[in-house]
């Protein structure tokens, strides 16, 4: 009786901790940013979309420009 509580007890401790260190999608989402065309390489670009056919749209949208993903 004794082992089989503390093999349950084992298990969750486990499934807990894989749960807590697994990193979640939305804490890490992928950024995708938008350098508008005639922007100085020093302008601000806006690194404020999801996914990249957000920001295709939004360059399409202002007239051009690339967009690419934020690494860091």
């Amino acid at each position: 009786m004794w082992r089989s509580k503390f093999a349950l007890g084992a298990l969750m401790l486990l499934l807990a901790m894989g749960f807590a260190l697994y990193p979640q999608g939305s804490a890490n989402a992928a950024k995708f940013c938008a350098q508008l065309r005639g922007a100085t390489a020093a302008g601000e670009p806006d690194c404020s979309f999801s996914t990249l056919e957000a920001c295709r749209a939004r360059v399409r949208h202002r007239g051009g420009g690339h967009c690419y993903k934020l690494t860091h």
